[in-house]
């Protein structure tokens, strides 16, 4: 099955073009995957990686997709039954360090900024953030490249402009797990690649992961919030473990203060 062959159901069209874009830059820095993996999506969306995961196995893969927001969840329930052939379990539930229930604000315009830990205390200093984010990836020909040659200044504020949409905010209330309860339930012997987009909340996604269960986990990518200050504590999780680890930031991401962790198992090649 080729790339892009899945044409998911979306809430905003732009947004499934947008992670498409960037989904590429999961499957770097040793992560490989091979037929019949078991994939952990956590913060899916509508199944963007989810797709990404199948149609570079060409089907073959168990994946399990958690996404807490309702609206965003029956898109993605939706995905799974069109076009997974049985092979992707969404879970209508975010998760974390523990059992609880959170307050979860949802952008409805730009739905991938959703997250527990935005509000509408915050969400300018967010937009300011993302902002800074997108004029630096167009400077550098992304999005078409058709603005690179407008002067910054002036391209904040378009950008800024149509950020505006950060301020329409909904809340929900929603039900997060810790991981370890997940894997129990569900019978999972083995995560393949655990991927990890929670929008700041990876340390509590992490700390839900029991030492009995570290084991199972032979991949992980994580994309980071507040870089600087989270960037050493995430990958020290990982380390600790025995995992090979490796922290990596582009210039687009410095201005909006995020980066990624890749972590490999030193045990994977050895279990196959």
């Amino acid at each position: 099955m080729p790339l892009d062959a899945i044409d998911l159901h979306s809430i905003n069209a732009w947004e499934v073009a947008f992670l498409r874009e960037e989904v590429g830059a999961y499957f770097a820095h040793g992560i490989d995957l091979a037929p019949g993996a078991t994939v952990l999506d956590v913060g899916a969306n509508v199944g963007v990686f989810s797709a990404a995961v199948f149609e570079r196995l060409g089907g073959d893969a168990r994946i399990y997709a958690f996404e807490p927001l309702p609206p965003l969840f029956a898109t993605l329930d939706c995905n799974g039954r069109d076009f997974f052939d049985g092979r992707l379990t969404a879970l209508p539930y975010g998760l974390a360090a523990a059992e609880d229930e959170l307050d979860f604000s949802y952008f409805p315009a730009a739905t991938i900024f959703s997250s527990s830990l935005r509000d509408e205390g915050n969400v300018e200093v967010e937009r300011r953030r993302v902002t800074a984010s997108v004029v630096e990836m167009i400077r550098r020909g992304g999005l078409g490249g058709g603005l690179r040659r407008v002067p910054a200044p002036v391209l904040r504020g378009i950008v800024g402009r149509k950020l505006r949409v950060l301020r329409e905010l909904e809340t929900h209330r929603v039900r997060v797990r810790p991981l370890s309860a997940v894997l129990d339930e569900h019978g999972i012997e083995r995560v393949d690649l655990l991927k990890v987009d929670v929008e700041g909340a990876e340390l509590d996604v992490l700390r839900g992961l029991e030492d009995r269960h570290w084991p199972l986990v032979r991949q992980a990518v994580v994309e980071v919030e507040g870089w600087r200050e989270h960037r050493d504590t995430v990958r020290d999780v990982f380390a600790s473990r025995g995992f090979t680890v490796e922290a990596v930031q582009d210039p687009v991401q410095e201005a909006a203060d995020i980066g990624m962790v890749f972590a490999v198992s030193g045990t994977r090649a050895s279990r196959g």
